[in-house]
């Protein structure tokens, strides 16, 4: 009786041990779907804002510029002023309202030793002492008499007597810088008072030949 319950007993632990290992040996199921997307978290913090850039040089594209002009001031004249006008058709209304307009006046020498000619640029107003004073006005194109603006070179001598030395100044030439402010408004100047700075500035700044 005893030997029969032994073999019950073992007959069980060997069909438990079958089950387990076969369950443990079986495929793995199909995955299921996936889960709903959850809900978008919340948005961070707006960054602090950066430093701002430095000024770019000022451009160059739009900057016009003319030939230089011999004078048409002869060396004597019988009066202490005269002038001479200069026909300038770049120059627009628009100009004379926004833009920078300057002048130069040129005196060309020859170098003594070796005969090459030596030039000194100045911008307008001048004034020299022995010579007089030199200035540019700006006429729009209904104010002259040629239909187009023109540049008017003034000079004065100094103690009234009359010119002797008119083509002090041999050469002329202007240079337009729109978008600038009147350069006869003193509570609307541009940012950069380019009426201060030397003919090398200026030629320097706008890269002109």
């Amino acid at each position: 009786m005893k030997v029969i319950k032994d073999l019950v007993k073992l007959s069980l632990v060997l069909l438990l041990s079958v089950s387990i290992f076969s369950c443990s040996d079986g495929e793995d199921g199909a995955i299921g779907p996936a889960g709903s997307e959850g809900p978008a978290g919340t948005q961070g913090d707006q960054g602090t804002q950066g430093n701002p850039g430095d000024s770019g040089d000022p451009g160059t594209a739009n900057v016009m510029y003319s030939d230089w002009i011999d004078t048409e001031i002869p060396v004597l004249v019988a009066s202490p002023n005269t002038v001479f006008d200069i026909e300038a058709p770049e120059i627009t209304t628009e100009h004379l309202d926004t833009a920078v307009i300057l002048v130069f006046g040129q005196r060309r020498v020859a170098d003594g030793a070796t005969g090459a000619i030596l030039s000194t640029n100045f911008q307008l107003p001048v004034t020299f002492v022995s010579n007089g004073i030199y200035r540019a006005q700006i006429l729009s194109p209904s104010a002259s008499d040629k239909g187009v603006a023109v540049v008017r070179i003034r000079l004065d001598t100094n103690d009234g007597t009359n010119i002797d030395t008119g083509n002090y100044l041999q050469r002329y030439r202007y240079v337009i810088i729109p978008g600038g402010q009147p350069i006869k408004s003193a509570s609307a100047k541009s940012t950069v008072d380019y009426t201060t700075m030397s003919y090398k500035e200026i030629t320097e700044l706008f890269n002109i030949q």
